[in-house]
Order: structure tokens, then C-alpha cells, then sequence
């Protein structure tokens, strides 16, 4: 037996696999009761059960450990994980030593906090203690008493692993560590820090007079750097930002040495199974703050670490206002951590927070449009409710509402959502870890923009036009990148940081928001880039300086072009082509006339001037926009249209007659591929869609009469497209969900399940379509329509309950199940 990270897959026994996980915190179930539910989690088709193993739990006295459940039952994890394997669950554990989980301390010990907690606390400019569960991660007290845990944890779990006929797939290594920092928006200013940090630039300069030319100072030697304040305090000059991108720089290689070091342990102590750490990021509903966590662990991808990264997907509430956060979330983390599994480690199952009140129908719009934006694994956070020991819950007795299950066991309204999904994934599962986006638009992720965590306020003295943390929300995340998914727009992200022209080259169009600030090689990219005959789209602003702050204008020089000055308006509004009144945000950078010879103005300002431009670079094209437009009115989507007909891109896979509609196509290399379609509006929708069969190329719609239908609110469809059912014969599609594929006495049975208002329609292909003679639900004869090439099959849903169609072939035809 073995699991096993293979490039962007999970391999269980080296079959390419979905890693369909829940968490149950054993420690919080009373052990009597851990038997009914696993019972459970099998039920709902779970094949691996996740849970933190609490560092605090287990060593409640220093030197003393338990793991058989001798000071208290719920300690036995040993037999925790006998019973997870008794009921055919593979596990996840989480062994710290922060764990974070609403435990208070964070999962470090009592005793160990009240010996060390002054010495190895964080620790403000000022040498004040700050106010949070967060640790200097290299204090010696600290580290030491972390090896002691590991000596005894990590043993432990090695002994229990999969490949020496245990239960454990996979371990978790430490969590959220930058969380402390990017919540408080405070670094730490310990001793071992500031060693660190002058460690750390002796090994980036070559000299502290390098450091001086950047940063404006004049230290004598390393020794004299002072690190860069905290608190409010403006930067005092574009060096001072300088050094500001360099402490931010640094925040990424310490939590880097960090993990690092903790895997090293982890190995060095036995354990053999993947590794991966968490990533958080919703707030209240959004996942905007996500890149900034995200860029916090750059040190760590592609081949710097064997870590993966998995993603918190907390949306909340799912719905028009943050229909696109998912898939932003998840095309970040494929950008930057490289050719690694999709795995939403925390997957909403439940609330944390009481007067956040979740419900089965939204989130099953978003565990579909998950699928569809590519994860290939999850852990449903929490899948059981818990009650916390005695004085260790931060929000008191209860841990979580609104799960799967009760602490006592007992299934809620959310549970047969979790058991579908299950069923979903089983008889799709070949399709879903193999479908891949295919898209000739590029949208470039850059880190920079969002290594902002312990960023001060900007005054006049940097000279910025535009700072990027003030807009990268309205401009990027919920302007670019939400107008392209309600365009349904396929795009790829790519992280500029890490591109070349030649993975860049795969696409006709590539937009990158730039500021100000754009280091030199990135710069270069998009030049020559467009130079190979591609067309770059860039707004608001053509780069003057690097991020160091050293002057750079690597993009300007090549077009031959530089801003005259700059336009504020009160309520400005812009034309762009033909477009009139276009609102937009201030400043507008504008060029003169004379400077734009050769170009074509494309967008101007209230005033008339120049603010936008299409310049030929090299056999390639720039389209630039000197401000930007978000996403707040509906005459901001035919600018974007606008622009994007100009790259010669095929821009969508599948479209729709409704604007309202969100509609994806993901395709596998054997001529499949898993289809989405999704109304996050509260209301009906009526209307048709079309995709892109995915063998011959040909537009089908659904419904397939060409007709239009009704979509009913927040509801999702996720089919199969060219679903493989038996010998000759290939589910199309379907508007149903496709829980299982049975042959019974030569006898075909599909069952389904589907919301009551939406007209079930199943279509079939292949070389075995005529022989199907009848179909019935329940006994009652479904309607059938033949063409030269399909048959289509429409029937009724009942209300929360699924059906099983049956269908009956001609005399002769063998029906054999494909696997």
C-alpha cells in the first residue's frame, strides 16, 4: 500500500486518486462515540479522516506523554487510529506544534508557556511583548522543547504509516505560521530576528555599500542595520520603502527556514509519508487577503521544498458577490507553488462562527464550481461538530456549528450533500483529477504587489502614482479577474515572477496589472513577449522604478513612450474607443500627442487627453490604459470586451444566452471533460448553453432541443461530458448529477439526483445509442428523441431524493460497465 504525490495528482496505490477528506477531531468526540462516527464518514463515501493531534493534549504535563488514553480516554490515539482503519479510512494528521483550531494556546503546551512564554514570545520594535499565540520561531527554548515533542510524535506516526500497513496517507506540517503576522500586521523584533535579517542580506549584497546606494543610509557595516520600523510610521523616502521590500523579502526566507527545518525533523525522526502546510486568507465572505498569505510562503515552491500548499476555503456564503474568489484562490496557488496537487486542506463543511449560518444549497454551488476550478482533493472542515475539554476552546464548549454531524453522532441537513458529492466523485472521479482549462488568455500574478503584510503608509515621499495594495482589490481581484468569470472568459494565471516567453508563448494575450513598481527581469518578459508577436495588456501604469526603488523603465524605453503628467477628476470618467463615459478611478495618466507618434490613442479623459494607447512592439502589440475601471458598472464589460477581441484568442470553451449564467470546460487528454454551470443569483434563470464536445470539436448545447431552460437560484449542475458507461456507449451530458452506473440483468441503471424545477435531460452517443429500446423512472416511461448521432433522455426530478433510470437495450447487446 502506498500514497504518493506524483506532479499535480495524489496516487493511492498508483492509481491517480481524489482525495476526498473530513475532519474529526477525536480528541473532541467523547471515545464512545468515535465508532458511530466513522460509521458515518464511511456512509458519506469519506475514504480519509483529517484531525489535529494536539501537542498540548498529548504532553499536559511536561515530560509526560499520552497516546493510549491512560490520563484520559480521549488521549487514545492509538486507538483512534485503529478504529479509522477498522472502518477502511485512511488518515491525516496534524501534529504541530502550532495547530491553531480554536484550541486555546494554539496547541502549544500550558506549562510550556508559562516557563518560556516571556522568552519566546514576539516581540514588538519597542521590546513589548505582542499580544497574540504567536512565537519567535527560532527561540532555542522554543525549539528545544519542539524536537522533544517531535522525538516522541514523529516515531509514532512513522509506525502507523500506509506503506507499513497503517492508516496514515499524509502529515501536516505545522499550520498557518505567517497568520500571527498578517493578522496583527506585526513582525516580530526578537534578537534572533534582527541576526537573521542581517544574515540575510549578507547573503543578497555584496557589499553594505550596495546596501547604502538603495536604501539611502550610511552604515559602516552589516552589524549597524537597524530593521525597519513597526507600527503607523509613513516611509521617509523611496529608500526607506527599499528596505521595506527587503524585510518583506526576508519574512518569505524565514518562514521558508522554518518549514524547512520542521520537515527535516519530521524526516530525520521517520516519517515518510507527503507533507503539506496551510494556507488561509477568507475574510467575512472574501478571499482577497489570500494572495498576501500565499505570498508569505514563497520560498517554499515549485522544487525549493517537498511541501504542497493547501488551501483554507472558508467562502461563508456563496453568491453573485463572491461567485469568483474560489477560482482566483485556487489559480494563485497553481501559479506560484508549480506543479503540485490542488488541496483545499480547511473545505467549508460548517461554520466557525455561530451567527455565520451555512446552508446545504449554497455550498453545494460551491463544492461543484470547486471541482470545476481544479481542485483534485479536499477535507471537509469540520465534518463533525466537537465539544471542547475543559478550559481549552477559544470560543468555549463548542467547536463549530452546522457540520455533517453532531458531537453525539447525529446527521444534520448538511450530511447528504457530503454523501452525494461522494457519490458524484466516484462516478466522475477519472475526469476530475484529469480535466485541465484550456486557454490562449494569460493573467499574470505578481507576488510583489501582495508582500504587503507588515506594509506602513505611503506618503509623498515615495513619488508613487499608485500604490498597489490600495487598489489592488477593486482593479484586480474583483475588477480584472471577476469581469473575466462573468464573461466566462477562460484564462490561465501565471506568476510573472517565475515566466519565461516560452511559457508565456502559449497564449495570444497576456494582462498584467503594474504599478509603479516592476522589477527589471519582469519587465523585460513582457517586452519581449510582445516583441515574439503576442499582445500585452497593461494598466494603470508603465513601470518607472524597481521594487528595490532603483530607477527602471525597461518598458518605456521599448515603446518609446512616457507619461506627461496626470489628471484628477472629480468623478472621473473616461472614453475608450467607442465607448462614452466610462467611469473609472483617479489619477488618469496621460501622454502628449507628440509623444504617442505611431501609436493609436484608444481612451481619453474628460479633458481630452491621451490615456490610453495600442502600440506595435517588435511584430507584437501593447494595449495600455492609464488608470483603471474595476468592475462596478456594466459599462465596464464591453471595455473588457473590447480589449480582449483585440488578442485573435478563442476566449471561451462554453458560453450562454444569459449573462448570468457562469458556465466552465475543463477537457482530459482522452477526449472528455467535466462541465459546470452555475446561477449564483437568488432568482431564475432562463436561458441555453453551449460547450465544445470535446472529440470533435462541435457546439452542444443544453437543453439539447436548442431550446432554452429554467435554472433554478443558487443551484449548479456538474456533468460529465463524454462519460464512458459501458462497451458503445457514452453519457453526453446531463442536467442531472450522476451518483452511480450499475448493469443489473443486462439491464443499464443510472441514478441521479437533481433540484425539483430543473428539467432532467441525459444524453447518450455511441456506437450502441440505436439499441436502446426503453427507459423507465420508478416504472414510468421517459420521454426519448433520436438524431443520426444521440439519443436524449428527459424526465422529472423529485424533490431531495434521487432517482434511478433504467434502461433497456435490444435483444443482442452486450452491456459491459466500464471502470
Amino acid at each position: 500500500m502506498a500514497f504518493k504525490i506524483k506532479g499535480d495528482s495524489f496516487y493511492l496505490n498508483d492509481k491517480k486518486v481524489f482525495l476526498n477528506s473530513g475532519e474529526i477531531h477525536y480528541f473532541r468526540i467523547k471515545r464512545e462515540l468515535w465508532d458511530k462516527h466513522l460509521e458515518a464518514a464511511n456512509e458519506a463515501g469519506l475514504t480519509t479522516i483529517s484531525t489535529y493531534v494536539p501537542w498540548a493534549w498529548h504532553e499536559s504535563e511536561e515530560g509526560i506523554f499520552d497516546f493510549d488514553g491512560t490520563s484520559c480516554p480521549e488521549r487514545d490515539l492509538t486507538g483512534w487510529l485503529e478504529r479509522c482503519q477498522a472502518h477502511g479510512l485512511n488518515c491525516i494528521v496534524k501534529p504541530g506544534p502550532f495547530i491553531l483550531a480554536e484550541f486555546r494556546g494554539a496547541g502549544l503546551p500550558d506549562w510550556f508557556m508559562d516557563q518560556y512564554g516571556d522568552a519566546c514570545k514576539m516581540r514588538n520594535s519597542k521590546g513589548e511583548i505582542v499580544q497574540s499565540d504567536g512565537v519567535s520561531l527560532f527561540n532555542n527554548d522554543y525549539l528545544e522543547k519542539v524536537a522533544l515533542w517531535y522525538d516522541k510524535i514523529m516515531p509514532f506516526i512513522s509506525k502507523r504509516e500506509i506503506s507499513v500497513g497503517g492508516p496514515i496517507i499524509m502529515m501536516q506540517i505545522c499550520n498557518e505560521i505567517g497568520v500571527f503576522s498578517w493578522l496583527a500586521k506585526q513582525g516580530d523584533y526578537g534578537n534572533a530576528v534582527k541576526d537573521r535579517f542581517i544574515s540575510y542580506l549578507t547573503d543578497k549584497f555584496s557589499s553594505i555599500a550596495e546596501v547604502n546606494s538603495v536604501w539611502g543610509t550610511d552604515y559602516q557595516d552589516f552589524d549597524q542595520v537597524v530593521l525597519p520600523p513597526d507600527g503607523n510610521l509613513p516611509y521617509a523616502s523611496k529608500g526607506d520603502r527599499g528596505r521595506d521590500f527587503e524585510w518583506h523579502n526576508f519574512w518569505r526566507k524565514y518562514y521558508g527556514d522554518y518549514l524547512r527545518m520542521l520537515t527535516d525533523m519530521a524526516r530525520e525522526r521517520g516519517v515518510s509519508v507527503p507533507l503539506y502546510h496551510n494556507l488561509p486568507g477568507w475574510i467575512y465572505g472574501n478571499g482577497y487577503e489570500f494572495p498576501v498569505n500565499i505570498t508569505m510562503y514563497e520560498d517554499l515552491y515549485e522544487d525549493k521544498s517537498e511541501i504542497i500548499f493547501g488551501v483554507d476555503h472558508i467562502p461563508e456564503f456563496c453568491s453573485y458577490r463572491n461567485l469568483h474568489d474560489d477560482r482566483i484562490i485556487n489559480d494563485i496557488t497553481l501559479a506560484m507553488q508549480g506543479n503540485k496537487p490542488l488541496f483545499a486542506a480547511e473545505f467549508q463543511s460548517g461554520s466557525r462562527e455561530y451567527h455565520v449560518v451555512t446552508n446545504p444549497r449554497e455550498m453545494e454551488l460551491f463544492y461543484k464550481a470547486s471541482v470545476a476550478n481544479g481542485l483534485v482533493g479536499w477535507n471537509y472542515y469540520m465534518f463533525s461538530q466537537g465539544r471542547n475539554p475543559s478550559r481549552k476552546g477559544y470560543s468555549g464548549d463548542t467547536f463549530y456549528w452546522f457540520n455533517p454531524l453532531t458531537p453525539e453522532g447525529e446527521r444534520t441537513s448538511a450530511f447528504p450533500l457530503v454523501k452525494r458529492m461522494s457519490q458524484i466523485i466516484n462516478t466522475s472521479e477519472s475526469l476530475i483529477v484529469n480535466a485541465k482549462r484550456k486557454a490562449e488568455v494569460c493573467v499574470l500574478f505578481y507576488p510583489p504587489y501582495y508582500a504587503t503584510e507588515l506594509e506602513r503608509p505611503i506618503g509623498k515621499e515615495c513619488g508613487l502614482q499608485f500604490t498597489a495594495s490600495a487598489i489592488r482589490r477593486p482593479a484586480y481581484f474583483d475588477g480584472l479577474l471577476k469581469v473575466l468569470q462573468i464573461l466566462n472568459i477562460d484564462y490561465d494565471m501565471v506568476d510573472l515572477s517565475k515566466a519565461s516567453v516560452d511559457t508565456l508563448s502559449n497564449y495570444k494575450q497576456v494582462w498584467a496589472f503594474s504599478t509603479d513598481e516592476m522589477n527589471a527581469k519582469d519587465q523585460q518578459i513582457l517586452v519581449d513577449y510582445t516583441k515574439a508577436g503576442r499582445n500585452t495588456v497593461l494598466f494603470p501604469y508603465l513601470p518607472d522604478r524597481e521594487m528595490s526603488q532603483k530607477p527602471c523603465t525597461i518598458i518605456r524605453d521599448a515603446l518609446s513612450i512616457a507619461p506627461s503628467g496626470s489628471e484628477i477628476i472629480d468623478s472621473p470618467l473616461i472614453d475608450v474607443y467607442d465607448l462614452k463615459d466610462i467611469k473609472c478611478a483617479n489619477p488618469q495618466i496621460f501622454y502628449s500627442e507628440e509623444s504617442l507618434a505611431g501609436a493609436e490613442v484608444i481612451a481619453r479623459t474628460i479633458n481630452g487627453s491621451a490615456c490610453g494607447f495600442s502600440k506595435s512592439l517588435g511584430i507584437g502589440t501593447v494595449i495600455h490604459l492609464g488608470t483603471w475601471i474595476g468592475f462596478d458598472t456594466e459599462g465596464h464589460i464591453p471595455v473588457y470586451e473590447a480589449i480582449l477581441n483585440k488578442s485573435a484568442a478563442k476566449l471561451r470553451q462554453a458560453s450562454t444566452n444569459n449573462g448570468n449564467i457562469v458556465i466552465r470546460e475543463r477537457f482530459t487528454d482522452d477526449h472528455s471533460a467535466i462541465l459546470f454551470v452555475g446561477n449564483y443569483y437568488n432568482e431564475e434563470q432562463i436561458g441555453s448553453v453551449s460547450y465544445t464536445h470535446p472529440k470533435s470539436g462541435e457546439a452542444i448545447t443544453i437543453p439539447y432541443s436548442k431550446e432554452e431552460m429554467l435554472w433554478p437560484a443558487t443551484y449548479s449542475v456538474l456533468t460529465p461530458v463524454c462519460l464512458n458507461v459501458s462497451d458503445g456507449l457514452t453519457i453526453l451530458h446531463s442536467t442531472s448529477d450522476i451518483l452511480g452506473v450499475s448493469v443489473i440483468s443486462e439491464q443499464l441503471e443510472i441514478t441521479l439526483y437533481g433540484d425539483r424545477d430543473l428539467a432532467g435531460e441525459i444524453v447518450f452517443e455511441g456506437e450502441n445509442v440505436k439499441s436502446i429500446k426503453s427507459v423507465t423512472v420508478e416504472g414510468e416511461v421517459v420521454n426519448i428523441e433520436k438524431d443520426d448521432k444521440r439519443v436524449a433522455l428527459y424526465y422529472q426530478h423529485k424533490h431531495k431524493d434521487q432517482i434511478v433510470l433504467k434502461i433497456e437495450m435490444k435483444v443482442g447487446t452486450v452491456m459491459k460497465l466500464l471502470k
